[in-house]
């Protein structure tokens, strides 16, 4: 148990009886990045606020470090650091203002983790710059920073690139790679910008109606996303015998549809259409394509919109 950060068995939150989490299932090693997926409302808010001890369960347990027990949990949350939605600044301050605010009254002794954070943040040089006159991308470093003064072992960010332009959300992630790499910090990322969580993230995890669906590695779901040619033609069968006699492959699945998936030749649909013509199989369809992050997730909840 005590190889995790953080790890919950049947976990659930009631809100005047709407169900927010269904006994929660989760294990969180040390040093990876988890990307929290899942829609508006699927519980990802409501879980954070349960592990930073804003809220707290109605059933099951949850463990920090191994700790369980109220007052042990209190303890550990102290090697955590989060920013939930929208960071608390004050705009007639400067970045180093706010921080000084928020280190006196989390009283931490150390000053110098101001200049530290500021510097590991990439706002080291905004000087006397008031906040208010900050892109939003600054803000949400800066809102960063605040959840780093404790120097956590354990960061755990909600939507921390919402709002932010293309230039801002490459910061954040570069933040959170470095932070991961060279702090060895563990982030849990929760965030409906699911293309970005697929470039940030090293584990996935998809929350749908406060349950947990799946969990996998970066790896796992490549291999769900995989690329492929899909072969459209209204005789399928037909194709599916050229592709194991003439090209000698068995890597291919037909679908429902009747679409064949192909996951060889990627970078030769030449060869794949002179042997379906050769075989004179008409084909309306031939193309390399693949599942999105997405695509993957919507197809997991039934399809919803909204993801």
């Amino acid at each position: 148990m005590a190889d995790y950060i953080l790890e919950t068995k049947a976990v659930s939150k009631d809100y005047k009886q709407t169900l927010a989490l269904d006994k929660v299932d989760l294990k969180l090693e040390k040093g990876k990045i988890y990307g929290f997926i899942g829609q508006n409302g699927a519980g990802k808010t409501t879980f954070i606020r349960l592990v930073t001890g804003l809220s707290f369960p109605s059933d099951g347990e949850l463990f920090l470090w191994g700790k369980s027990g109220e007052k042990d949990l209190q303890a550990q949350r102290k090697r955590i650091g989060a920013l939930i939605e929208s960071p608390a600044l004050y705009g007639n301050m400067t970045a180093a203002q706010n921080l000084e605010v928020q280190r006196i009254q989390r009283g931490i002794p150390d000053k110098s983790v101001i200049n530290d954070m500021l510097k590991l943040v990439g706002l080291a040089d905004t000087g006397r710059k008031k906040v208010r006159n900050f892109s939003l991308g600054m803000k949400q470093r800066l809102g960063i920073a605040l959840a780093l003064l404790n120097k956590p072992e354990f960061l755990i960010l909600d939507e921390p690139i919402n709002g932010l332009d293309p230039a801002g959300i490459v910061e954040i992630r570069n933040l959170l790679k470095t932070l991961n790499k060279e702090y060895g910090m563990t982030i849990l990322i929760s965030s409906h910008i699911l293309s970005e969580l697929y470039n940030t993230a090293t584990n996935f995890i998809f929350i749908d109606h406060g349950r947990i669906i799946e969990e996998l590695t970066h790896e796992e779901l490549n291999e769900k996303c995989k690329q492929y040619v899909e072969v459209k033609t209204p005789t399928p069968d037909k194709a599916i015998l050229v592709l194991s006699e003439e090209l000698k492959t068995d890597n291919y699945q037909l679908m429902p549809d009747k679409t064949i998936r192909l996951f060889e030749y990627l970078d030769d649909l030449e060869t794949v259409a002179t042997a379906l013509a050769k075989a004179q199989i008409l084909v309306t369809g031939l193309y390399v394509t693949g599942e999105t992050l997405e695509n993957y997730f919507l197809e997991k909840i039934g399809g919803k919109a909204d993801a």
